[in-house]
């Protein structure tokens, strides 16, 4: 550990910083004495006057960082942002928080680095002088189940639409949209102008995108402003820096959680525990599939659980004919350990996104899910998602 005591110096840092005395800025947050503050990637300390004690990495710059044409985005009260990933829309996100004259509403829907919720979720929070981004707490969420838009679009510009005409509710200065880095190519780009279309903002900001690509996506927005920003990322990070960055999120998420016991018909987007159980001889045809644990036939849907799982295209087709359903599902018994799943409550007809749970047994039987999560309200519904976690890590499944 260090103490640095300058002036008119911004502090690059990694690792944790505290205030000793005087006055210093993240992102345009006072950091009051004695605060600590930490980051495992690199962040702009402003040392107005100041003495701070840093444990970590640093590099000292004199003057502010923060790009001169952020502080030209004052006035605006609808703000969406689009850049690439690791171009500093988070950052950016913040310091227009701590910009408003009053509380800023903000929706995270950077699925893939969450800040609000968690990834494979959108959140929604309202705030005023953070730090980061992730000091934001999230009153409300969609859960998306998956890490990415893509494939998806439908789904995540559904809850998304959701969030905007929650965060209207909300008597805030300005409001906020973060996005995923998904920006390059057309199918990116009409699902960015989706969102756009449903959140209305007076502002759209493009943050360290190249001209050519914001007049592309400039020909399709009507109705507000449009400006280029510079980027402001000290160090991008990598992959592997970005999936230790997601494995520390969900330890975080998953800590000092409680198992709750969940019945199939809490149970919703899924047809698992939705129909009959099958046995006997139906069984004996399903074995096609491997060592059959569990099976179910709905009205147009079969479900298959297996040990040690062999899928033929073949073997689907003749399964579809003999049972007459249109959609069969086969899954390896362990794909729902440690499945990352989404935890919603119904308060008078109010739903509200609660947690994220992750499921660690189930009881075929009796049609039951042993489910870890910090809560699990009175009146709940519970989403799969697409992928469990494996040592902290996504691995991605196909589920009812």
């Amino acid at each position: 550990m260090v103490t640095v005591e300058d002036r008119d110096t911004t502090l690059l840092v990694k690792g944790r910083v505290r205030v000793v005395e005087g006055e210093a800025t993240i992102f345009g947050c006072p950091l009051e004495p004695s605060r600590e503050i930490s980051s495992q990637s690199y962040f702009p300390v402003y040392l107005i006057d100041c003495r701070v004690e840093v444990e970590g990495e640093y590099i000292a710059v004199k003057g502010s960082t923060i790009p001169e044409s952020w502080k030209e985005l004052d006035g605006f009260e609808r703000i969406f942002l689009i850049g690439e990933t690791d171009s500093g829309k988070s950052s950016l996100a913040t310091w227009l928080i701590n910009s408003v004259e009053g509380e800023a509403g903000v929706i995270d829907a950077d699925i893939g680095q969450a800040d609000i919720a968690h990834p494979g979720a959108m959140g929604i929070g309202v705030a005023r002088n953070v730090p980061f981004l992730k000091h934001v707490k999230m009153v409300d969420g969609f859960f998306t189940g998956t890490i990415s838009p893509m494939g998806r679009e439908a789904r995540c510009i559904r809850g998304f639409s959701k969030l905007c005409r929650k965060l209207d509710m909300f008597n805030v200065s300005a409001r906020i949209v973060d996005t995923t880095g998904w920006v390059k190519g057309k199918k990116a780009r009409d699902y960015k102008l989706a969102k756009i279309e449903a959140f209305s903002p007076d502002l759209v900001v493009f943050v360290g995108m190249e001209k050519d690509a914001v007049e592309v996506y400039s020909e399709n927005i009507d109705g507000c402003e449009i400006k280029l920003v510079e980027s402001f990322v000290p160090k991008k990070r990598d992959r592997e820096s970005r999936l230790e960055i997601r494995s520390s999120l969900y330890k975080e998420w998953f800590e000092e959680c409680d198992e709750f016991e969940v019945r199939g018909n809490d149970l919703r987007g899924t047809t698992l525990f939705k129909g009959e159980k099958l046995e006997g001889e139906a069984l004996e045809v399903l074995s096609v599939f491997g060592e059959v644990v569990f099976a179910e036939k709905g009205s147009y849907f079969l479900n298959v659980c297996v040990r040690g799982i062999e899928i033929s295209h073949e073997a689907i087709r003749a399964v579809k004919e003999v049972f007459g359903v249109e959609e069969v599902t086969v899954f390896d018994e362990s794909w729902l350990n440690g499945l990352m799943c989404g935890i919603y409550s119904n308060i008078n007809g109010m739903e509200r996104y609660v947690c994220p749970g992750i499921v660690k047994d189930v009881d075929f039987e009796r049609g039951i899910l042993k489910v870890d999560a910090k809560e699990l309200p009175s009146n709940f519904r519970v989403e799969f998602g697409e992928f469990r976690l494996v040592d902290g890590k996504e691995e991605f499944v196909r589920l009812p």
